[in-house]
């Protein structure tokens, strides 16, 4: 029997118009109301997830950062996981290296440091990284991205020494670039520069790097744990390469046939796509097996 619903946000629980359809949010409350709990597992931090919660009312427990932190359903820490403050500038001057603009999640927020041009730059390949419709033009990206809610809850730094001397816990940091062939390649040289990092892609336009240990998988099993689920009672639905720690380590994971072909293999299950409700239709699904 499952208990608990763990879904990944971007790419699998929201649409490509980053909304959570009304079948994919009426499906998660018919959960509820029939005891099965709902988490969020997420790259996002809190201050950019906020909104959404707001938005749909939900509260539910969070895995927020790829792992880095767990939160309950009223949103207070219950672990974390930081980056080694050591690491940060041999890592972020690589990046820089790569031509990557890093952005930092802490403790305090999202920070970064270079120009308000590199900051405004940074924020237009991300909004073409969410956009799946792959029509936005890089003019229109930095456009969008002045307004959005990841520029709102960015802190601007002069230097990195600037930022250092804040001795904030360092979470996460995540770069963008449009180009999928460049990001590949700098993933796999990062990954072998930095072994004692976590350095993954949640879409393919963007690198996420961790802790090692920080990972949605790890953060999941801790979760449970407090819970008291054994992973056989826990659904789990993702579509990026961060989404595969918890494939791992739970057998009941489900990908939407947008996922990336690494992720598809690892799932039990291929359900319909981001697009065509594939979480809530597969929730639906549990919950009627709930019953026999």
């Amino acid at each position: 029997m499952i208990k608990l619903i763990v879904s990944d946000m971007d790419g699998t629980l929201f649409n490509s118009n980053q909304e959570i359809s009304p079948y994919n949010l009426a499906a998660i409350q018919n959960a509820r109301k029939n005891g099965v709990q709902f988490m969020v597992a997420t790259g996002r931090s809190m201050e950019t997830l906020q909104p959404t919660l707001d938005k749909y009312e939900l509260q539910c427990s969070l895995i927020l950062l790829n792992g880095a932190e767990v939160r309950d359903e009223h949103h207070n820490i219950i672990s974390t996981m930081n980056i080694d403050e050591n690491v940060l500038p041999s890592i972020t001057k690589r990046l820089e290296e790569l031509g990557y603009i890093a952005e930092i999640t802490t403790n305090d927020g999202v920070q970064m440091y270079g120009t308000k041009e590199q900051m405004e730059l940074t924020m237009g390949y991300r909004m073409i990284c969410l956009d799946r419709t792959h029509t936005l033009t890089l003019e229109h990206a930095i456009e969008a991205g002045k307004d959005s809610v990841f520029m709102n809850v960015l802190t601007r730094n002069e230097s990195l020494d600037d930022l250092l001397n804040k001795q904030l816990e360092i979470r996460k940091i995540i770069v963008f670039h449009p180009d999928r062939e460049v990001n590949d390649r700098n993933r796999e040289q990062l990954i072998k520069e930095f072994p004692g990092l976590s350095i993954v892609s949640s879409y393919p336009e963007n690198i996420e790097i961790n802790a090692k240990d920080a990972k949605k998988g790890k953060a999941l099993e801790v979760a449970i744990e407090k819970l008291g689920f054994t992973k056989d009672e826990v659904a789990v639905f993702g579509d990026g390469l961060n989404d595969i720690s918890m494939f791992e380590l739970f057998p009941n994971s489900y990908a939407p046939t947008n996922a990336e072909y690494e992720v598809k293999k690892e799932a039990k299950e291929i359900i319909p796509s981001n697009n065509d409700d594939g979480v809530g239709k597969k929730i639906n699904e549990l919950l009627f097996h709930n019953k026999f």
